[in-house]
C-alpha cells in the first residue's frame, strides 16, 4: 500500500515530464499512455488510478502551455532539486560494491640443456580475489588479495595487493586523492594485461613489490587507472600523478623510515586513453600516448646489497619513459626504465658479485599485436611480438624471468642480468573474460649463460 501510494503521488509529475519533452511529446501521448498500461498490468495502478493520472496529466499540460511565470519557474526548480536529491539518497543506501577475481593456470616447458634440468610444470600464476566500489558520495575503494604461488610444490603464497581509499570529490580539479597501498605514479599507467605472460622488464624496474607502494598520490586522469579514473586536462589529453610514499628499498621493505617522492605525466594528443589491452577486440579509433615517470628515495642497511661499511644510505632514482600507439586492431607498446643507485662514499654489491659504488640498472621492451574479432560479440583471436633488453645490476632485481624455471639450486643460471629475449605470442579469446595466452621464447643472455627456448600456455579467466 505505500508502494502504490508513492507511485500516486509521483506519476502525475513524472507524465508531465515526459510528454512535456519535445522527444517524446506527441498528439497521442503514446509512449507515456504504454507506461500507464505496463504499470495497470502489473497491479502497481488499477484502471481508476490510469484514469485520474491521465486527467491531471491533461490539466497540467494546459498550464504548461501558459508563458511561464516566476512561480511556475520555481516549482520546477523545486522538482529538479527533489529529484536529484532523491538521487544521492538512493545511492547512499546503495552503494556499488563489486566482486571480481582472475585465475591464471599455467603450464611451463624449459628443455633440458647443458647438463642443467628443464622445467616441465602446471603452476597458478594468478588466484586473485578483489572488491572495489563506493563506501558513500565519492569515496571509492579497492581491494585486492592474491593467494597463488607460481613455483610448483610450494604453499600458496598469501600476498595482499592494493588496499586503498579514494576520495574523488575533486577529481575535476586537482584530481583522485588516494591513501594505502596502490600502484606507484613510477609505472606511469598500468600495467599491460595479457600479450606476456610475465611482467615487462621495464615494470619489473620499477619502484615497489609488484609496482606497489603504501601512501598518498593525487592522480588526475585516467592515466592513474585503477586509482583514477577522472578525465585528464585540455579535454583527457594531459594526466598527472604525485605522491608520496615509504620507500622501497632495495630488499624491496621499508626499513629505513624514509619518504619516496614520485611524479608522473602523460599526454594525450587526441584526447582519447588507449586501454591497458595490448589485443584490441573491439575496433577502436587512432589514440596514442606518451608518458614519463620520476621516483627518488633513499636506502639503508639493505642486506642484499651487502653494503661496507653498514649504516651507509643509497640515493635511490627511478626514470621510465613510455609510448602507446593504438588504431583499430593494432596495437604498439615501448617502455624503457632506468635505476640508478648511489651509495655516496660506500660500496655494495651488484648482481654480478662486484663491489661498486654506484648501481645501475635498465631495461627495454617493444611489442606489436593484432587482433582478429571472429563475431560481432567478443570471440576472437590474437597474435604479437615483443623485444626486450635488460642490464641489471641491483641484487633485488636479478634474475630477469627465473620464475619460469622454479627456484631450485639447478635451475638459477636460466634466469639472466643482462641480455635479450624475443617472444612470440598467440592468444585466442572465448569471451572477454576468458583467453587462453601461448607464448614461445628465445633467451639470449650475455652474462655468461647459454640460449634457450621456452614455452608457456596460460589460461586467463576473469569473472
Amino acid at each position: 500500500m505505500k508502494l502504490k501510494t508513492f507511485m500516486l503521488k509521483i506519476l502525475p509529475t513524472a507524465f508531465l515530464a515526459v510528454i512535456s519533452l519535445p522527444s517524446f511529446a506527441d498528439p497521442s501521448h503514446a509512449y507515456a499512455n504504454a507506461v500507464l498500461e505496463v504499470l495497470q498490468q502489473k497491479g502497481l495502478l488499477s484502471q481508476h488510478d490510469v484514469v485520474n493520472i491521465k486527467q491531471q496529466a491533461i490539466q497540467a499540460e494546459l498550464k504548461a502551455a501558459k508563458p511561464t511565470t516566476p512561480k511556475t519557474a520555481g516549482v520546477k526548480s523545486a522538482v529538479k532539486q527533489l529529484v536529484a536529491a532523491t538521487k544521492k539518497n538512493i545511492n547512499k543506501a546503495s552503494p556499488n560494491i563489486k566482486l571480481w577475481g582472475k585465475l591464471q593456470p599455467r603450464y611451463t616447458f624449459v628443455p633440458s640443456k647443458n647438463g642443467l634440468q628443464g622445467t616441465n610444470s602446471f603452476t597458478l600464476r594468478r588466484a586473485r580475489l578483489g572488491l572495489n566500489g563506493f563506501l558513500a558520495d565519492n569515496v571509492a575503494f579497492r581491494f585486492q588479495y592474491d593467494a597463488a604461488n607460481e613455483v610448483a610444490g610450494l604453499s600458496n603464497a598469501q600476498k595482499l595487493l592494493d588496499a586503498w581509499v579514494s576520495f574523488k570529490h575533486f577529481d575535476e580539479t586537482i584530481g583522485s586523492i588516494t591513501f594505502g597501498q596502490q600502484f606507484v605514479p613510477g609505472y606511469t599507467r598500468r600495467p599491460h594485461k595479457t600479450a606476456s605472460v610475465e611482467r615487462k622488464f621495464s615494470e619489473y624496474l620499477s619502484p615497489g613489490d609488484t609496482g606497489r607502494v603504501r601512501g598518498i598520490s593525487i592522480r588526475k586522469g585516467n592515466m592513474g587507472l585503477p586509482e583514477s579514473n577522472s578525465k585528464g586536462y585540455f579535454g583527457n589529453r594531459l594526466h598527472y600523478a604525485v605522491g608520496l610514499f615509504n620507500s622501497p628499498d632495495l630488499s624491496l621493505n621499508n626499513d629505513n623510515n624514509d619518504l619516496m617522492f614520485s611524479t608522473a605525466v602523460s599526454i594525450r594528443p587526441t584526447g582519447v586513453s588507449p586501454s591497458d589491452d595490448e589485443y584490441q577486440f573491439k575496433d577502436r579509433p587512432l589514440a596514442y600516448s606518451i608518458g614519463a615517470a620520476y621516483s627518488a628515495s633513499l636506502d639503508s642497511v639493505t642486506l642484499d646489497t651487502k653494503f661496507q661499511p653498514n649504516g651507509i644510505d643509497l640515493d635511490n632514482q627511478w626514470l621510465s619513459v613510455f609510448a602507446d600507439v593504438q588504431a583499430h586492431h593494432w596495437w604498439l607498446w615501448a617502455s624503457w626504465a632506468q635505476f640508478k643507485s648511489d651509495a655516496q662514499g660506500g660500496l655494495a654489491v651488484n648482481a654480478q658479485g662486484d663491489n661498486t659504488d654506484k648501481l645501475s640498472s635498465d631495461a627495454f621492451t617493444l611489442g606489436l599485436s593484432r587482433a582478429y574479432l571472429l563475431n560481432s560479440e567478443d570471440m576472437g583471436w590474437a597474435w604479437g611480438l615483443q623485444y626486450q633488453h635488460v642490464n641489471n645490476e641491483h641484487p633485488s632485481r636479478t634474475m630477469f624471468f627465473r620464475p619460469l624455471t622454479g627456484r631450485s639450486s639447478d635451475e638459477l643460471a636460466r634466469g639472466m642480468n643482462q641480455g635479450n629475449v624475443y617472444q612470440t605470442m598467440f592468444t585466442w579469446q572465448f569471451d572477454k573474460d576468458v583467453r587462453l595466452i601461448n607464448e614461445l621464447s628465445y633467451y639470449e643472455p650475455s652474462d655468461g649463460g647459454f640460449s634457450y627456448p621456452a614455452f608457456i600456455s596460460q589460461l586467463q579467466v576473469a569473472f
